[in-house]
């Protein structure tokens, strides 16, 4: 089974971490590049990085923000806000993001996603899903004008059918409906090729009244990829009943967090004990979120003979491969020809048994002493560096 996760989202204005009710009456809950350098230690799964005033300001991401936050997060971290176009999308991958979410851009160019996917890959496509309830006709909508009553009497009554889930797409931090029904609008982004769905009930958000479990749930019926509740967690109760009765893969949550109300570490720990498979905070999986990984998530690792000080080879690990290794104090790799776990010696008998490890200054290689049984090299060479260069 696959571990649920637990997922902090910064929503940021004007440089600053913020969290109010349905978007509008915000407060604030820090800095951005402190605040996530706090979950990324705390064993937060990812993080999500949104600007909520960028598309309404009609101005970009905060790259140079972006770039600060990335270099103290070492787990996935998607940022949204204002991204409209693939040049943006690019901007944000290099500044070190290892995901985009894209919301209002999405609705008004739906072959954005599309051409997002086909260039980045899918794995780097969040499409943001806001969604109000349809009620009597009338939907809610934020508005900064405290004297608004929240329902937009433009909407019509006779409208409702054109929303079979009941719920219905809004967009620029929920100002603007869109006349999209949700499952609809998710099953169509997942058509063209989104690889994740963050969906937010603005009904709930701010609210500590728990998930919208309802269409939580329909939209993770009609998608095969996964979707993140967000919207309205108060208690950990609230987040099991996003996993179990909203069948969310992730849920996700901002003030709690922020503010202390709970902590990551006793959210796990309440889940893992009510069955849900987590990633706890072990050894191995504090190590490797400090580490600074490549493009595809891996952390090279040089390796010596304990003995000799010769090197022998140079390999990589993702996390899988690091726990295995520091579990058993056998070398496993990740091989990247089979794209699988990989433990050296099974079928040589040539094992490395670890004696000791390094972590190099820019925390992004391992270096490991081991004892080895026989070559290290399939060629059958002691060591894999044999071959002498004439200089």
């Amino acid at each position: 089974m696959l571990s649920k996760r637990i997922i902090p989202c910064l929503d940021v204005k004007n440089g600053r971490v913020v969290k109010g009710t349905n978007f509008i009456a915000l407060r604030d809950a820090g800095d951005p590049v402190e605040c996530a350098k706090a979950y990324n230690e705390a064993g937060a799964d990812e993080l999500v990085f949104l600007d909520i005033s960028a598309t309404v300001e009609g101005r970009g991401t905060v790259v140079d923000m972006v770039k600060r936050v990335a270099e103290q997060v070492f787990i996935p971290f998607t940022v949204g806000g204002g991204i409209r176009s693939l040049e943006d999308i690019r901007e944000i991958l290099n500044a070190g993001a290892d995901k985009i979410s894209l919301n209002s851009s999405a609705v008004k160019e739906p072959d954005l996603v599309r051409r997002a996917s086909e260039k980045f890959g899918s794995q780097c496509v969040v499409v943001a899903i806001d969604v109000r309830e349809r009620t009597g006709g009338k939907i809610r909508i934020a508005s900064t004008d405290t004297s608004f009553s929240g329902i937009d009497e433009t909407a019509s009554e006779a409208d409702n059918d054109k929303f079979p889930s009941g719920y219905e797409v809004v967009v620029a931090g929920g100002t603007k409906p869109t006349g999209l029904d949700a499952v609809a609008w998710a099953k169509q982004v997942e058509a063209l090729g989104a690889g994740e769905i963050l969906l937010t009930s603005l009904d709930r958000d701010g609210t500590k009244s728990g998930f919208d479990n309802v269409i939580t749930r329909a939209v993770a019926d009609a998608v095969s990829i996964p979707v993140i509740a967000s919207g309205g967690a108060g208690k950990m109760e609230d987040f099991y009943d996003g996993i179990v009765d909203g069948g969310a893969d992730a849920v996700l949550a901002a003030s709690l967090f922020h503010f202390g109300e709970i902590k990551i570490g006793d959210l796990k720990t309440y889940l893992a004990g009510k069955g849900i498979a987590v990633r706890t905070m072990t050894p191995a999986l504090q190590l490797w979120q400090s580490l600074k990984k490549d493009a595809q998530g891996l952390v090279p690792v040089v390796v010596v003979e304990d003995g000799t000080k010769e090197v022998l080879m140079v390999a990589y690990m993702d996390y899988e491969a690091l726990a295995a290794t520091m579990d058993t104090k056998i070398m496993h790799y990740h091989s990247r020809s089979r794209n699988e776990l990989w433990k050296k010696g099974e079928t040589s008998g040539h094992y490395q048994h670890v004696k000791k490890a390094f972590l190099d200054c820019d925390r992004d290689t391992l270096l490991f002493y081991c004892d080895q049984e026989g070559a290290a090299c399939h060629t059958g060479n002691h060591s894999c560096f044999f071959t002498e260069i004439e200089l």
